[in-house]
């Protein structure tokens, strides 16, 4: 963690509120030094009972006075049966409320969180609960369990969580493989994340720096960058330049790598003007849809208003 921010650690009290589109959290937390602070900032799932250790930095607002803004977040799962008790009845497990929660905790003690993970069939030992049942609060749980584990390895490689909430809803329990597989789904612009960002992921993950994943997100990138300065395609030979450049590799993997981008759909070349246009695939099919509009509006006869009234 960054030496440069604030330090706090602490138990979640009270979570005041939750955004559960983009993680944006409220919460009271019980220090270890006995104060409680206002934390705010993106935790998603955070729920009473979790342990947390933060950096961040201090503020003053005007009218909620003293927060903790998190910049980074290590989360773990409770230890202490209050904690644990706290954590199960918090709604976080679709299926266990406040009295079942009492059930597991008094059932299986400091064992409850493991059994829920690795044996939640024991649970149908307890009074109400049905096999069914059983099997339903286990995979409930596991679902929390790996968007925690995500969010734990964007921490642990200084990537923002905000990515990992994003990812976690398009991939559900296998997004942290598919960001192990290929960390450059995350410049996706759904996702957020910068190439930059991907890059240095995947670099520290120890991807080679002319792995063909590499080559094909520095081809994307320079599409979108170009995009927002006005540009809907670049022609093939200057793109693969370009995406050669940026990441210092030979010309040529930049070339096969837009190759491999077409036939996957990702990217449309096009002959225009004695060139082979490259363009992201959206902006291809955003341009063709607007010029058949177009035409088929040039075709149409218009009758200007002051015609149409004198013809009458």
């Amino acid at each position: 963690m960054d030496t440069g921010l604030a330090q706090l650690t602490g138990n979640v009290s009270a979570v005041v509120y939750q955004n559960e589109e983009n993680g944006y959290t409220v919460l009271r937390l019980e220090t270890d030094a006995g104060e409680t602070v206002t934390v705010v900032g993106c935790l998603p799932f955070a729920v009473p009972g979790e342990c947390l250790v933060l950096e961040g930095s201090w503020s003053e607002h005007r009218v909620h006075g003293r927060q903790f803004k998190v910049e980074h977040a290590q989360r773990q799962l409770p230890t202490t049966l209050n904690e644990m008790y706290l954590y199960l009845a918090s709604g976080v497990v679709k299926g266990v409320g406040p009295a079942t929660a009492r059930l597991i905790v008094e059932k299986f003690g400091e064992d409850s969180i493991r059994v829920l993970e690795e044996e939640p069939e024991r649970l149908a030992e307890l009074r109400g609960i049905t096999s069914k049942r059983a099997q339903e609060i286990g995979a409930s749980f596991r679902r929390q369990t790996a968007v925690r584990r995500l969010m734990e390895f964007f921490t642990a490689h200084q990537i923002k969580v905000e990515y990992a909430l994003r990812l976690y809803k398009s991939y559900g329990e296998e997004a942290q493989a598919a960001v192990m597989n290929n960390p450059y789904i995350l410049a996706d612009e759904y996702y957020g994340a910068s190439f930059a960002e991907a890059d240095s992921l995947a670099l520290g993950m120890g991807f080679e720096a002319d792995c063909p994943e590499r080559v094909e997100a520095a081809v994307s990138f320079e599409l979108s960058y170009n995009a927002n300065n006005g540009h809907c395609f670049i022609p093939r030979d200057k793109l693969a330049r370009a995406a050669a450049q940026l990441i210092g590799v030979e010309t040529e993997l930049a070339d096969d790598a837009i190759g491999r981008l077409a036939e996957s759909g990702e990217l449309i070349r096009e002959e225009l003007a004695g060139l082979e246009a490259c363009y992201l695939a959206r902006l291809y099919y955003a341009e063709t849809y607007v010029a058949k509009k177009l035409l088929a509006l040039a075709a149409e006869r218009f009758t200007p208003e002051r015609e149409a009234v004198f013809l009458q």
